[in-house]
């Protein structure tokens, strides 16, 4: 088999599907370009005795016809275009019963929700073929994936119908994290530092799509020049592709996703749908809840508030970065912007998300992950409801502690000043006049390359943790 980077439990579940004595349905989800198909094919390799792409935007008739093709290729035979679905399942069972193998058969479409076009009846005779036939066979293993996550979510998940219930693994493949990113670059004999690789990763996330396309002997700046800004560059125009090949119409999921990539911090349900010009409708939250599950957009609830009291905030780090740089200072010239006032402030908030992203490493470097803990953020207001302090990142512990974290972003060693001691014990003192009960608070702060042991740092600041921490 060919080298995977991480996805651990999900080739674990792989394997239980193998080995286990009845055939197996299993869904794969996650975003564009995460490597859904990678994985797949390259765990299941030999065993794949049949494997169809859904085609983007096409007719009843070229899904049909893609199928008869693979089924003449893996077969040997040519078979003539079934005139439906029914027939081409047919097609599929007299074939896939026919191969001859010791081991589970595995039966794999990809990009599902491409091959369901208006009223072709797809969805319903996959449920048959399985029902009927694949379930009763005991030896055959039939893989789902698609990017689109909500669709698989509504249609096959929440089907009430005849593949209710049926799927027996979900696997949901996350961007990779930074550790993950680089074992990958690794991998491909690219040895950054670890500055240089999160530089990247706030820029093009953990795609491994887009960090195929780094190349060894590039600085960070290099990489994301020739990626993003250079006329044949992979990323130059993806963002205008990104949405629409997930969403049939993907307007909606637009107006939101620029919307948010204004509002560095987010922003709540009633302030997003007027900024966006959207109606305050259950269209509208099907939008938000396809974007959530796609894991472009996340919703984040405040410190001791409910649920319903959220802000909407975008996740896709390359959406935030094209939004920034492409779209609102419109650039061409990345490594030209590395000094500028834009790019400050960009790398500021994109480290702060980053952080976000990788709260499970954060908690582990505190010696805090063996203990119940909640991750949230909280914006203090007076009386008259102005912002009177921001807190990025709060954690709550079991053990009657708060670790407020401040997040700051450095391309060497942080000198903390007296102006943002101040801010940090303004932030404690807030915080401490919020809560209902008495808790400790542990001021921690977050720094590329650490912190500078001044007078503004001793006594005040308990922790502190840097890159090494997040690359746990």
């Amino acid at each position: 088999m060919d080298m995977v980077i991480g996805r651990a439990s999900q080739m674990e579940l792989f394997r239980e599907a193998l080995i286990s004595p009845q055939s197996e349905f299993i869904a794969v989800t996650g975003r564009r370009r995460i490597g859904k198909t990678y994985l797949i094919k390259t765990f299941f390799n030999d065993s794949i005795c049949f494997h169809v792409t859904g085609i983007q935007n096409q007719s009843t008739g070229a899904q049909l016809e893609a199928f008869t093709n693979e089924l003449s290729f893996r077969s040997g035979r040519k078979y003539g275009k079934p005139a439906n679905w029914i027939e081409a399942f047919a097609m599929l069972r007299e074939y896939a019963g026919a191969v001859n193998t010791n081991q589970k058969k595995v039966i794999f479409f990809d990009e599902l929700p491409w091959m369901d076009s208006q009223r072709s009846g797809f969805l319903q005779i996959l449920a048959h073929f399985w029902n009927s036939w694949a379930a009763w066979e005991k030896n055959i293993i039939l893989v789902i994936a698609g990017s689109a996550t909500s669709w698989i979510v509504n249609k096959v998940y929440n089907d009430t119908g005849g593949l209710h219930n049926r799927v027996t693994r979900r696997i949901w493949l996350e961007p990779f994290r930074l550790s993950e990113t680089e074992t990958y670059f690794q991998s491909k004999n690219i040895h950054l530092s670890r500055y240089e690789i999160t530089l990247i990763y706030m820029a093009l996330g953990g795609v491994p799509f887009y960090l195929n396309e780094v190349k060894a002997g590039e600085t960070a700046a290099q990489a994301i020049q020739r990626i993003c800004f250079s006329n044949d560059g992979l990323l130059k125009n993806e963002f205008n592709n990104l949405y629409a090949a997930i969403f049939r119409k993907a307007d909606t999921h637009l107006k939101i996703v620029r919307t948010l990539a204004a509002h560095n911090y987010g922003l709540e349900r009633n302030a997003l749908l007027e900024m966006a010009g959207l109606p305050n409708s259950g269209a509208v939250s099907k939008v938000l809840e396809e974007l959530i599950a796609t894991g472009y957009i996340h919703y984040m609830t405040p410190y001791g508030k409910r649920i319903n009291n959220g802000r909407y905030i975008l996740a896709d780090f390359f959406s935030r970065f094209y939004l920034y740089f492409a779209e609102r200072q419109k650039i061409n010239n990345w490594i030209a912007q590395t000094e500028s006032q834009p790019y400050k402030v960009w790398s500021g908030l994109a480290f702060e998300w980053l952080c976000h992203t990788h709260t499970a490493e954060i908690l582990k470097g505190l010696g805090i992950n063996g203990i119940q803990t909640a991750v949230s953020y909280l914006d203090l207001k007076d009386e008259n409801g102005r912002s009177t302090a921001q807190i990025d990142l709060l954690i709550d512990r079991a053990d009657n502690a708060l670790s407020l974290c401040e997040i700051k972003f450095a391309n060497d060693t942080y000198r903390l000043d007296k102006t943002m001691a101040a801010a940090i014990r303004h932030k404690v003192s807030s915080l401490r006049q919020h809560l209902k009960r008495r808790k400790s608070i542990f001021p921690v702060m977050i720094t590329p390359f650490g912190c500078e042991k001044n007078m503004h740092y001793l006594g005040l600041i308990t922790r502190e943790l840097d890159l090494d921490t997040l690359f746990l």
